[in-house]
């Protein structure tokens, strides 16, 4: 009895044995069948031109957007490998034709189809663009709000035009007065530090002194801005610090009252304040 369950035992080894060399050649062959259809796969997606780009989609995320300009300059993706196209590749290639670009997402649909979302910079303002030797006479010409294209600057001071008015407003107005000035559709208008100065002046007026902007003018040769308020024109620039100006408006309204301004208060000069 002894001897029959000892034979059953090495059998029983010898059946576990052949049943692990089985399983393992089997294990051996499923990798090896894999790694076969892997690299079928991976060369059929490489070198077959029926994976090349044929068809490129944009998906309108901006009214600023223009979808055949973005096909065109996403030309030269045609006949790549879709698999080899990569978000920071058509990034590169768009930041060249739209420098506002925040952001950009790319979509794949096998065997062909490239998906592009294009994300702008926000826009922080319309903008006027006054080109007239007598700004005060009104007769010059200007670029903006009223004509059939319709101009704004980015929150990092990019000038951007659209064909049709931006939803999302409304927008604060700024108007940019020296003369000459002609800013390219997608180019830099203002340093984002000025444009920040900007708007920190008048949220500290209307905040700190409760006085609401009405007209912001910019003279970007000067460097400075003027702030007209429902109760007096302010004039800043940014040789000095904001907070400084700031300390010099507060000082004359000690001694004076924005009534005896009835043109502009200029905050510009150290150790005294001009008024008219």
């Amino acid at each position: 009895m002894r001897k029959r369950k000892e034979k059953y035992a090495r059998w029983g080894r010898k059946m576990a044995r052949f049943s692990d060399m089985v399983l393992s050649e089997f294990r051996l062959w499923i990798a090896i069948g894999t790694g076969i259809i892997i690299l079928t796969v991976a060369g059929t997606l490489l070198f077959a031109p029926f994976f090349d780009v044929r068809e490129i989609k944009v998906r309108r995320q901006d009214p600023r957007i223009d979808p055949e300009e973005i096909q065109q300059t996403l030309a030269p993706l045609f006949k790549q490998r879709l698999v080899l196209v990569t978000r920071n590749h058509v990034a590169g290639m768009l930041h060249a034709q739209y420098p506002e670009i925040e952001r950009v997402e790319i979509g794949k649909d096998y065997p062909s189809t490239l998906s592009v979302s294009v994300y702008l910079e926000a826009v922080a303002a319309e903008v006027v663009i006054v080109d007239d030797m007598d700004i005060g006479s009104g007769s010059g010409s200007t670029t903006g709000s009223g004509t059939d294209v319709y101009t704004y600057v980015t929150r990092k001071g990019t000038f951007v035009t659209s064909p049709i008015r931006l939803t999302g407003g409304p927008y604060p107005k700024l108007t940019v007065t020296d003369w000459g000035i002609r800013p390219q559709n997608r180019t830099t208008l203002l340093a984002p530090e000025f444009l920040q100065t900007i708007f920190l002046a008048r949220d500290a007026l209307r905040r700190d002194f409760a006085l609401q902007s009405q007209n912001i003018s910019i003279y970007l040769r000067a460097q400075e801005f003027h702030i007209k308020t429902n109760k007096a024109t302010l004039w800043f620039d940014l040789r000095s610090p904001l907070n400084v100006q700031f300390q010099r408006f507060r000082e004359f309204l000690k001694t004076l009252s924005l009534d005896q301004a009835k043109e502009y208060i200029d905050l510009r000069i150290a150790d005294k304040i001009i008024y008219q």
